[in-house]
């Protein structure tokens, strides 16, 4: 009985798999603008992307109404390399233990747009960006957690049906599985100069989260041999083959035809479509300085307390395996860390040189991640914008993100991986009134290992994981200097 429970269990935890962020913590997109891709460490902006990264600086910039207007697109992959001895009967699979699992995300349009009116000491200001999310992650043969506790049927078959003379020993299925994820943040708030130098800021921002899941495990079949049964051997479907042997052993072998009923309902074909949306409110708080060469900025983003409710299509909530996952109208929790940033600046002639820090507090938010957390995340930029003339800017940065997980809690539906990302870019201004900025960000990540059991059989996988972002962004300014 113990292969009836891994497959319960893996039907349950495999419907977790959803988009990350393209930069940032596992839950929190600070990538907010193509500012952000041509030189990361934007703690300190004077520029319309401010309204995000510094929002007591806006108080600062010039007199007048500011208009930021951005889009992004974004390409990654996530690969896990699963090596299980069991693989090796699969059809598809050519008798090899080791087997590719390969998502692709692409984000066509990851849109922000922020909004600053500033006089003397006082500025408002509003945003909008995607907090976090924002693609679709799409799995077409589905992942490896899945099909490792299929490919384990030949042997249960073989020991169940020793004294029946009942074998098996080849298995074969179709996967497949799409996770869509949004975080949708807009951000209203007011900044006040205290003095000359300093001020601070705060904000109101309303979250809405909007996730989706796709898939299905179907054409799950085996190859029973069994002359006395009437099986050869030939590859049929694993569901009629137990429906047959509950049928056969239901009087002589109680105990065996109750096993092969619940194997013939978790090997019949499962549709998964199911919703989850959810909002919160969270405030933001400020304090940024200004004066000669130099700036700073402090900021905390609280934690974002989202509960997202589940919707469940039809075909999902009839399957009884599904359905006692997603519920219809139950909820799920999925919190948005705080995150205390800070930032300082250096201006040396045309060249100005910005020092970042972030601090995610994830062990204190309840997400699809609080399992394999340990620690809290922590994210280190450095950028340089140099002022060419006064029509170019060319800038870069690094950003180093470094997770504190077990990766031996991982799993291929849920795994985040520390990384370093490089951006570059430019600012040509066209005019007193527009600038346009254009900026490119890969992202190179660490490799993770994890290694387990299932069905008593050890496994390891091996993660990895490819990005790259590019966007362009329009400043735009009214009003007198």
């Amino acid at each position: 009985m113990k292969i009836f429970t891994k497959i319960a269990l893996t039907l349950a935890v495999a419907t977790t798999v959803a988009t990350s962020a393209f930069a940032g913590g596992p839950m929190t997109n600070s990538n907010q603008s193509a500012h952000f891709l041509r030189s990361v460490a934007r703690g300190t902006s004077l520029s319309t992307d401010a309204v995000y990264t510094n929002p007591a600086g806006v108080v600062f910039m010039e007199d007048g109404f500011h208009l930021g207007l951005n889009d992004q697109m974004a390409a990654q992959t996530r690969t896990i390399t699963s090596t299980y001895a069991p693989f090796a009967m699969g059809v598809q699979n050519a008798g090899n233990p080791t087997k590719e699992f390969k998502g692709e995300v692409f984000s066509p349009a990851i849109p922000s747009v922020h909004f600053a009116w500033k006089h003397n000491r006082l500025a408002l200001m509003a945003g909008m960006g995607v907090n976090g999310g924002g693609g679709s992650l799409e799995f077409a043969n589905g992942l490896g957690s899945f099909e490792r506790q299929f490919s384990v049927l030949p042997v249960a078959v073989s020991q169940l049906g020793q004294p029946f003379g009942l074998s098996a020993n080849q298995y074969n299925m179709d996967m497949y599985l799409m996770g869509k994820s949004m975080t949708l943040a807009f951000n209203a708030g007011a900044a006040f100069r205290l003095t000359d130098w300093l001020s601070v800021a705060a904000q109101v921002r309303f979250s809405t989260t909007s996730n989706s899941y796709e898939g299905y495990m179907k054409n799950i079949s085996l190859n029973p041999n069994a002359p006395a049964f009437g099986m050869t051997g030939a590859m049929m479907p694993a569901s009629q083959f137990f429906q047959a042997i509950a049928a056969q052993f239901g009087q002589a072998n109680p105990q065996l035809a109750t096993a092969a009923a619940q194997y013939a309902a978790l090997t019949a074909d499962h549709i998964l479509d199911v919703k989850q949306k959810g909002t919160s409110i969270s405030p933001v708080v400020a304090l940024a300085f200004h004066k000669g060469a130099w700036d700073a900025s402090l900021k905390y983003e609280f934690k974002m307390a989202t509960e997202l409710e589940i919707e469940s299509a039809e075909v999902s909530a009839k399957d009884p395996v599904i359905n006692s996952i997603f519920a219809d109208g139950s909820k799920v929790k999925s919190e948005t860390p705080a995150l205390l940033a800070a930032a300082v600046s250096r201006h040396f002639g045309p060249v100005k040189v910005t020092a970042q820090w972030h601090h995610y507090f994830d062990k204190d938010a309840e997400n699809s991640f609080s399992p394999v957390i340990e620690g809290n995340t922590n994210e280190y930029m450095m950028g340089v914008e140099w002022n060419i003339t006064d029509k170019w800017l060319v800038s870069a940065g690094a950003q180093r993100t470094q997770l504190n997980m077990n990766e031996n809690a991982y799993s291929d539906m849920n795994f985040s991986i520390s990384s370093w990302s490089i951006a570059a870019g430019l600012k040509y201004q066209v005019c007193d009134l527009v600038g346009i900025n254009l900026g490119i960000m890969p992202t190179i990540y660490d490799e993770a290992v994890a290694v387990g059991q299932a069905s008593g059989v050890d496994f390891k996988d091996v993660y990895n994981r490819t990005s790259i972002a590019w966007g362009i962004g329009l400043d735009l300014k009214f009003g007198r200097k």
